[in-house]
């Protein structure tokens, strides 16, 4: 039976160093893929916008017949002039 500790392996060796025209290559490939990506968000941001909207087919509310005029209620659901009050 082994109790306690024993004697822990040494620490792994530090990386090599890295030339700088590398780093640099790194940091470039970097920024282009996040500018890459945010274009993506931006293109499927828009096009989420555009099928809320109803410019692809549907009729939205804002974009049908009775556009930004809200909707009607029954009198039987009204409570004096206003709804539930």
């Amino acid at each position: 039976m082994c109790v306690g500790g024993g004697s822990r392996p040494p620490p792994p060796p530090p990386p090599p160093p890295q030339d700088e025209s590398l780093r640099r290559q790194r940091a470039a490939a970097r920024r282009e893929e996040l500018a890459e990506r945010s274009k993506l968000k931006e293109e499927q941001f828009q096009e989420r916008v555009a099928q809320a909207s109803g410019t692809r087919g549907r009729r939205g509310l804002l974009s049908g017949r009775r556009g930004g005029q809200g909707f009607t209620v029954q009198g039987s659901l009204q409570t004096r002039d206003t709804l539930g009050v």
